[in-house]
């Protein structure tokens, strides 16, 4: 009844899609309310996205181009940078996001890109945020992704083959799926994102996973966290798998929460730069014979 009075009537294959991210519709929604009325509010800026954008990469698609916001660090770096692709939750491409990718480009000292899988598209109306997620043709992400990840390969200062996806939410759940579909070699960071059980699937994966989560997040509860925990062993993919207590769903809402050392904010920040930090290092990006669990 909920997704009735919500949404229009969706296609079954724009749900099969959407199933890709998140579980169904009534369950997305569930998350999007408690999202919403319960935990911190994104605070979202008024600023167009032709203001948050600084780079305009070329699309597969004639005549397009994919608008993404790059980060590079402050300070100069030696040497080429590795990228991490930051994907946005399901509010689209925003002033949180670029905040984000600035913060993580200096800690790293690595290239990060954050593009606008919705392609111009950004709101702050849960139901609207709600439909973009439904309704987005994941393929479609898809080959946005790839092109910016061949952009990246043809930038003299970037070093792709060092790569990391890393997402929020909505994005965290497209992290994983894309690096399990079509970057096995890139790490992964999913930040309360859908997880994946599938075991045949992760186990294509050639480098590490690194997934936080809070204990009170609704949508993805204890069971379903364990469920992927196990499936990573199963498929033995060198994984860190984290709960916080005393946060739900979406509990990182920007880079302040980091600047001011709030809990266990941090401590979630801390444990994913240095799963890149170390994934980063040359001779730590690939998963060797034992791809055995860093932690369980």
């Amino acid at each position: 009844m909920l997704a009735t009075l919500l949404l229009p009537p969706l296609s079954r294959a724009s749900v099969s899609s959407a199933r890709t991210i998140w579980s169904s519709s009534t369950g997305g929604i569930t998350h999007a309310l408690h999202h919403a009325l319960h935990g911190r509010q994104h605070s979202l800026s008024a600023a167009s996205l032709e203001e948050i954008c600084n780079t305009a990469i070329p699309s597969s698609e004639p005549e397009r181009s994919i608008a993404a916001f790059v980060a590079r660090p402050t300070a100069p770096r030696d040497g080429t940078l590795p990228v991490l692709l930051l994907l946005h939750e399901f509010f689209g491409l925003s002033a949180s996001i670029v905040g984000k990718a600035q913060l993580l480009s200096d800690e790293l000292g690595c290239a990060v890109i954050a593009p606008d899988t919705f392609r111009g598209v950004t709101t702050s109306f849960v139901p609207r945020a709600i439909w973009l997620a439904l309704t987005t043709p994941q393929a479609r992400v898809d080959a946005d992704l790839d092109d910016v990840v061949a952009w990246a390969q043809g930038q003299p200062s970037l070093d792709p083959s060092r790569l990391a996806v890393m997402g929020f939410c909505y994005g965290g759940g497209k992290a994983i799926r894309y690096t399990t579909a079509s970057k096995p070699e890139a790490a992964t960071v999913i930040f309360y994102g859908s997880p994946l059980s599938d075991a045949e699937a992760l186990a294509r994966l050639r480098a590490p996973v690194c997934a936080l989560y809070g204990a009170q997040d609704v949508q993805f509860p204890a069971r379903t966290i364990a469920a992927f925990k196990a499936a990573l062993e199963v498929a033995e993919v060198k994984h860190e798998v984290v709960c916080y207590e005393g946060v739900g769903h979406a509990f990182w809402s920007d880079a302040d929460q980091i600047k001011n050392k709030e809990m266990p904010q941090l401590e979630a920040y801390r444990v994913a730069t240095s799963f890149l930090s170390t994934f980063f290092e040359p001779d730590q990006r690939i998963n060797g014979p034992d791809k055995s669990s860093l932690s369980s």
